[in-house]
């Protein structure tokens, strides 16, 4: 055999390789075209595998897709108001703008996945695993998000007022300038979140970990934040009129031009932390 044939073979052989990976990985890719078909027709599809699928603006109202299959699915701008979808897997789906007004995603998968610009109004997102998610500018008023997993997602400029996040893990999130007025953060970890600028005004964190947590420009009028832990917080120009610090621990917390009128301090443990006029407080 010539060296020419040889490698004209070889060649032949690697395109052939290469086309069947190439169709393996598309195989693996799709979702189940039958499920698809399923959906459109009758709007209702239990545990369908959906992944990869492109339905956007999709009218989607009302319908049960619980244990559905959604990886990487695009639903940008779905109409989704009180769907079904608790136990589902949306991890790095996109519903960017989409109404999820109502819904239902209790113990659902939503890690990476986008909700820019969505509603999800009075939605219920109990036990929802959603680290790295995307909820900036999202309105998520009055929705239940106790117990979720939303280390390190994203939440800026969103709303949340009157929002339950009871027991929820936001670990290093990022909630800039969001709208958190009367939402509930009772026994909620915050460490090392970013709320700067945020509107929690009347907001309730009993318990609630903030250690190392920046809470800069914060307003946080008639806050309840009793028993809540924040040291090394940085609470610089917050508004903190009025709130209740009963028991709670400010250990090395800054308070630097904080407005502190009205504040119930009793019990609390601040020392070490710099006081409003920048004067510190003696190491414990």
């Amino acid at each position: 055999m010539t060296p020419l044939k040889s490698r004209s073979r070889g060649c032949r052989g690697f395109v052939l390789a290469l086309a069947v990976a190439l169709l393996g990985i598309g195989a693996c890719r799709a979702g189940d075209p039958d499920d698809v078909q399923r959906l459109k027709a009758n709007g209702n599809c239990l545990r369908c595998d959906l992944r990869y699928e492109r339905l956007a603006k999709i009218d989607l109202r009302g319908v049960d897709l619980r244990g559905a299959y959604m990886f990487n699915t695009s639903l940008s701008g779905a109409l989704l108001q009180r769907a079904q979808l608790a136990s589902t897997n949306l991890e790095a789906a996109n519903l960017e703008r989409a109404d999820l007004s109502g819904a239902l995603l209790d113990r659902s998968v939503l890690t990476d996945a986008d909700f820019i610009g969505a509603t999800l109004l009075g939605a219920s997102l109990r036990q929802v695993v959603a680290q790295r998610t995307l909820f900036d500018m999202a309105d998520l008023s009055e929705a239940d998000m106790a117990a979720a997993d939303l280390t390190g997602a994203s939440l800026n400029n969103a709303f949340a007022e009157a929002t339950l996040f009871t027991g929820a893990d936001l670990r290093r999130a990022q909630l800039h300038n969001a709208r958190l007025k009367a939402a509930v953060f009772t026994d909620a970890d915050l460490s090392g979140a970013t709320l700067n600028r945020a509107r929690l005004q009347g907001a309730v964190l009993r318990k609630t970990v903030l250690v190392d947590a920046d809470l800069s420009d914060a307003r946080m009028a008639y806050a309840n934040l009793s028993g809540a832990r924040l040291n090394r917080a940085k609470l610089q120009r917050a508004d903190l009129t009025g709130v209740d610090f009963t028991n709670a621990d400010l250990r090395d917390a800054d308070m630097t031009g904080a407005d502190m009128s009205s504040t119930v301090m009793e019990g609390a443990r601040t020392c070490g932390s710099i006081r409003p006029d920048g004067s510190k407080v003696a190491p414990c």
